[in-house]
């Protein structure tokens, strides 16, 4: 019957404890502790060893995504640039290219903001007439006067745009799955005379 089962299934659990009990009477205090110090360390190494594979695994996908997709700004959708433009400048990331400064709006401080390396100088608002939410600042390079000044966006401020139409929101740019190259002297910004966007100007998107 359903009670017998049950009633030997509960004799049983009581002898297992039983012999259980025996068993650690008959360990050392000594036997006990290097039991534990080995499973302590064998659950480190396997740590460990799964962490480093964490990390291998999403460095590989990091160093390999291509560098497709759009900028866009996160509150009104409006196109600030392609991915593959995005340098990395410490831990700021700034759209190289010439049309990306056609597509915001620069509203500079009266007095800047100084710091050991660089300069902020104002601030980077979106192009679309329709928004003007800050997406970050403009900044001046001491080390980098001749290709400044860069416009670091905020992470928060923006999103990106895959080619099959996934959106892709972060709050810090580490959390991004892409690495993106390094500021060097050698990258390519534009240095015409007229790139900077005005506010009376009207921009394809423009909404």
């Amino acid at each position: 019957s359903p009670n017998h089962i049950k009633e030997r299934d509960s004799r049983q659990c009581e002898q297992n404890l039983k012999n259980i009990l025996e068993i650690w009477k008959g360990i050392s205090l000594n036997d006990f502790q290097q039991g534990v110090l080995q499973t302590k360390e064998s659950f480190i190494q396997k740590w460990e060893e799964s962490l480093l594979k964490t990390i291998t695994l999403q460095t590989n996908i990091s160093e390999s995504t291509e560098l497709t997709g759009d900028i866009l700004c996160r509150a009104c959708g409006y196109l600030l640039g392609k991915l593959d433009k995005v340098r990395q400048y410490e831990n700021a990331h700034f759209i190289s290219d010439h049309d990306f400064y056609n597509r915001i709006e620069e509203k500079l401080f009266n007095q800047p903001q100084t710091y050991a390396r660089s300069s902020d100088i104002g601030k980077a608002l979106c192009g679309s007439k329709n928004c003007r939410t800050q997406l970050g600042c403009i900044k001046k390079l001491n080390d980098y006067p001749e290709i400044s000044p860069i416009y670091p966006l905020k992470c928060a401020s923006i999103k990106i745009k895959s080619e099959t139409g996934e959106m892709i929101l972060k709050k810090k740019w580490s959390q991004m799955p892409f690495k993106f190259p390094k500021l060097s002297k050698n990258v390519d910004i534009n240095n015409d005379d007229d790139i900077f966007y005005d506010a009376s100007d009207s921009l394809p998107g423009d909404s």
